[in-house]
């Protein structure tokens, strides 16, 4: 981490460089220290020598920051193992088939939630919820007519698990979109 002589010498290089008065390197050495305590030495002078070089004017604190956070990252985060009920993704498939409040028309609707694995763990810390908790508060709801969710043994839902069944009706009966040769649609 960023010496504290590390800092003074970068600081009495600008001063020299940028013909800063005397008490300039006492008065900013502070901030400068605490800005820069998080990056390694080597980091620091290299974004110096950086700005020196390619910039005609003094630099404060957020310029060598940003110059720092301009050079490439060698830290790659550890991609998190999956697991065969989310297929790797940290994502499982839940499908809740519903009534509407008269009993009547069926709705099904899709959500991802958390699975259990290392990977699904680190979405359930932001906006998805963890599946088995997510499953049991849908089945909870008394206008609940089935909930499916992704297996170890069956990733993917199917389309009967994910469509009711007036969808798949529907979709059986529509015509076959006539698509040219490039993927789009002929335009009459």
């Amino acid at each position: 981490m960023a010496t504290n002589e590390t800092v003074r010498r970068m600081l009495e290089r600008i001063a020299s460089n940028y013909s800063k008065h005397d008490k300039w390197l006492d008065d900013n050495y502070p901030t400068w220290a605490n800005s820069l305590q998080k990056y390694p030495d080597k980091v620091v002078i290299q974004a110096c020598k950086k700005w020196l070089a390619e910039h005609t004017r003094a630099p404060n604190v957020a310029n060598i920051r940003n110059t720092i956070a301009s050079f490439p990252s060698k830290y790659e985060a550890p991609k998190l193992q999956g697991c065969k009920r989310c297929a790797g993704s940290g994502q499982v498939e839940v499908a809740h088939h519903r009534s509407d409040k008269n009993g009547q028309k069926q709705h099904c609707d899709t959500y991802a939630a958390a699975c259990t694995c290392p990977a699904g763990v680190r979405l359930s810390n932001g906006a998805y919820q963890p599946w088995e908790a997510f499953v049991d508060a849908l089945r909870a709801d008394p206008w609940t007519i089935a909930v499916y969710h992704s297996s170890p043994d069956r990733p993917f839902l199917s389309e009967l698990e994910r469509y009711t069944p007036e969808q798949i009706t529907a979709r059986e009966m529509r015509e076959p979109v006539n698509l040219g040769s490039s993927g789009f649609r002929h335009i009459r």
